[in-house]
């Protein structure tokens, strides 16, 4: 490699995915095969060094094409997966702390590597399965899977088949519902790996085909049986929980004996469940669920949020949020009733018909894990449909109130540059990359009045001149920004009132919902540009005598110059990867705390200008002298 690119010079080459290459390491000055994975911009490219199974991100610069006769060797690294075991912490991912410590343990050592490849298996599985065994500190041969699990962070995982779709129950397998029309087998396969493995680690025929008998049932059936009332109007149980709409959920003493075997039962039993492929899981579906204390659980779906689920643990009756590879769809033990029944307290009406969170609080203090004596008044059963109807039209019922209601408003007015050619004093509020930003004009005050509009606003409160600047406005705004309703509409480009780092609150409009649980919005101060990601209680319903005043912020692109060529900077903007971060500062200095004139170039929509100094000198030129970007002659 040395010898064949050492004098070699670069040469404009279009690069393209999966092509290969060699790659310059310039701070070891070595030369490596590589393959390009992707075009991160027009000047920087990630390799795939595959020699040595490094990725990297590099120049074009250094880059040259691979030779034919270089492309004839294989390549000299091997791709490798420890075998039995999975990322700890139920994710199917590892996460970095664990590869942290394998790179840490691994990363130059001379380790002994057995294949796990067996005579049933085909010798080309990639990655290939291994074992690997290194030296301590001491000396002593130590399995790298071994060390991981003792660390925390792997667990130990039996081989087994991947799912696959069939509509047969083979000797060894267990038949897993998924579909009215298809099912899935987990194979539970002997291994040869390990010929001393002992004979309670292997499910038998026996206890595969008394499991199948036991706990699954046709997809058809999705749902348990609800919980059996005792037939007394007196009864002894224990509470097991209290959930946040006022329902205690109560375990007959009767029944506990019978839920530990159970539960027992489950633990023994669900030990050959497979990883589980994509699955879109639906509100109110039964499923076996995995705790937070590793035990599987009866359970049903009670609400589907990307890739989280709510479940509940029909047994103990409380309800958690959890990812969705802790949940697998099949039925335990379905001709069994639920265990714990759901209760509400007889004549007692909470303070506004809400259970509020410190009486919810009160009662989990007062009855958690309390033995109790049930009196039933009257029997009424939560999985009757007629009643979950009921409850969802109440809901429905109170989206509709008036008090909940998001007037429609239209968009905020724009401003507008002069003519092109003309030049207009400004100022930037907000810097997206070098040549995108946001500006305003020094005389907005004056377009921000009105001289067509009443000094009533809808609700009917007058107070408002006409010739009231937008400045004063909000001030007035924000002296009483707790009596404003909340925002209940988050459609895109909606406008509202959000509150800043500063405390005060400022017009905005919906850009996105970013996240649903716990739901944040992203929204953009429309008179500054900035963008910021708030919650629903930063977020209010904007008085409508502020909309005549037209958004200030005006969204530009600056004339004049260009991303450079050739950067070799590392650090990027991460949403704007062709401008370094560099160039980003530099351009801040450039436009902080001077008198700047804008001259428009094209019209809307997509403005571009050209910015000036006081001496009417550009003002990105500092950055082409210090080669942050290219002159644009276009």
């Amino acid at each position: 490699m040395i010898s064949a690119y050492e004098n070699s010079k670069w040469e404009p080459v279009k690069w393209e995915n999966d092509m290969h290459c060699a790659v310059k390491i310039q701070d070891k000055n070595q030369w490596r095969r590589g393959q390009i994975i992707r075009m991160v911009t027009d000047t920087l490219v990630e390799v795939l060094l595959y020699d040595v199974g490094v990725e990297l991100v590099v120049n074009v610069d250094c880059l040259r094409k691979l030779q034919e006769n270089l492309k004839t060797m294989g390549r000299l690294s091997l791709e490798c997966s420890l075998v039995d075991i999975r990322p700890a912490g139920g994710s199917d991912k590892w996460t970095a702390t664990a590869c942290d410590c394998l790179s840490l343990y691994l990363t130059g050592a001379v380790a002994t590597i057995i294949l796990q490849v067996g005579r049933e298996e085909n010798n080309t599985t990639w990655p290939l399965p291994v074992k690997i065994f290194c030296r301590d500190e001491k000396g002593e041969r130590v399995d790298v899977s071994k060390y991981l699990i003792k660390k925390g962070l792997a667990l130990r995982e039996r081989r087994i088949n991947k799912l696959d779709n069939s509509h047969s129950l083979s000797e060894k397998s267990l038949k897993v519902p998924l579909e009215q029309e298809d099912s899935v087998d987990i194979n539970c396969i002997k291994t040869n790996f390990d010929p001393d493995k002992k004979a309670a680690d292997i499910i038998s025929e026996h206890q595969v085909s008394e499991l199948q008998e036991k706990i699954l049932e046709p997809r058809t059936t999705r749902c348990y049986k609800p919980p059996t009332i005792p037939n007394m109007k007196v009864f002894e149980a224990t509470v097991s929980c209290v959930a946040d709409d006022g329902t205690i959920f109560v375990l007959p003493k009767p029944s506990e004996f019978e839920l530990i075997k159970m539960t027992n039962e489950i633990q023994s039993n669900l030990k050959c469940l497979g990883l589980l492929e994509p699955y879109f899981w639906k509100k109110g579906e039964a499923c076996a669920v995995r705790g937070s204390d590793t035990l599987w659980y009866r359970g049903k779906v009670m609400e589907v949020v990307g890739g989280m689920v709510r479940v509940q643990y029909l047994d103990h009756g409380f309800t958690e949020k959890i990812p969705q590879c802790h949940l697998y769809p099949i039925l335990l033990y379905p001709d069994i009733p639920q265990f714990c029944i759901p209760c509400q307290l007889h004549n007692t009406t909470p303070v506004g018909n809400v259970w509020q969170p410190d009486a919810i609080e009160v009662l989990q203090q007062l009855l958690s894990k309390r033995e109790v004596e049930i009196h039933i008044m009257k029997p009424r059963s939560d999985y009757d449909k007629k009643y979950e109807e009921e409850q969802w039209e109440i809901r429905f019922e109170e989206l509709l109130l008036s008090e909940t209601e998001t007037p429609l408003l239209p968009p905020y007015l724009s401003s507008s540059l002069p003519p092109p050619g003309e030049l207009c004093a400004v100022q930037v509020k907000h810097v997206v990359s070098p040549n995108e930003v946001y500006i305003c004009l020094d005389s907005v005050e004056t377009c921000n009045q009105s001289n067509q509009h009443s000094d009533t606003d809808d609700s009917g409160v007058s107070g408002e001149s006409e010739s009231e600047s937008l400045d004063e406005a909000l001030q007035r705004v924000n002296t009483k920004v707790e009596t404003l309703p909340p925002l209940t509409d988050f459609r895109t480009e909606m406008p509202c009132l959000a509150e800043y780092d500063d405390g005060l609150w400022y017009r905005a409009k919906i850009v996105s919902i970013k996240e649903f649980n716990p739901l944040s919005i992203l929204a953009q101060f429309v008179d500054y540009g900035s963008t910021a990601k708030l919650t629903l209680n930063r977020l209010c319903q904007i008085p409508s005598h502020l909309m005549r005043y037209p958004a200030r912020a005006i969204k530009v692109f600056l004339a004049g110059f260009k991303p450079p060529l050739r950067d070799l900077r590392e650090t990027r903007i991460p949403y704007c990867p062709k401008w370094s971060m560099e160039a980003l500062w530099a351009m801040i200095d450039c436009l902080q705390g001077k008198q700047l004139y804008a001259a428009s170039m094209a019209p809307a929509p997509e403005q571009i200008v050209t910015l000036y100094d006081d001496e009417q000198h550009p003002v990105h030129m500092p950055l082409i002298e210090m080669g942050l970007a290219d002159k644009d002659e276009q």
